[in-house]
């Protein structure tokens, strides 16, 4: 059977764990260099994770701070970073 043709699937296993280990310890804790991991993740990750949490959580509160923080609103960049 080829895999050339089979279905990927939405998100690859580094995606999911990614968006399992997503809580405010991991985005503030200090990443290579000393900085943030929120500050380091690109906005389509970003989004990704603030998808995955539900509504009202700490994880989509620290993404919209961040948002803010870089001067953009939150819907901005998750409009952006829609797929």
């Amino acid at each position: 059977m080829s895999t050339k043709n089979a279905r990927r699937p939405k998100t690859t296993a580094a995606e999911a764990a990614l968006q399992r280990q997503a809580t405010v310890k991991f985005l503030t804790s200090p990443g290579r260099g000393g900085r943030p991991k929120i500050e380091t993740l690109g906005w389509k990750r970003l989004a990704a994770i603030y998808y995955a949490n539900k509504p009202g959580s700490a994880v989509r509160a620290a993404i919209n701070a961040e948002a803010r923080r870089c001067g953009y609103t939150p819907s901005t960049i998750l409009a952006l970073n829609a797929e």
